[in-house]
């Protein structure tokens, strides 16, 4: 990461920002996001972060396997429905949008 950079797009940022800046603050801006970078240099350096982001002194992540169980029966999950549609096991919610 470079020490400084100059050439940060304020104007384009606050173009997609849909804001208007005037040239003192785009370049008070720029002045602040230059400041910022250089920040986050410093602190990138000292660190000396690893590239992954999970870190690398970390495990490796296992992941299960899928396996089948048994669900939850209908009537179970519909015991406390306020009203269902009978045989589709629907269950029927009072309309909110009218």
């Amino acid at each position: 990461m470079p020490a400084e950079r100059e050439d940060f797009p304020i104007a384009r940022v606050a173009a997609l920002a849909r804001l208007r800046l005037s040239p003192s603050e785009e370049a008070l801006y720029q002045a602040q996001i230059a400041q910022i970078l250089k920040f986050v240099g410093q602190v990138a350096a000292a660190v000396d972060a690893p590239e992954d982001s999970r870190g690398a002194d970390r495990a490796p992540v296992i992941e299960r396997s899928d396996e089948v169980k048994p669900s939850l029966p209908a009537e179970a999950a519909l015991a406390n429905a306020p009203d269902t549609a009978g045989a589709t096991r629907l269950i029927r919610v009072p309309k909110v949008i009218g």
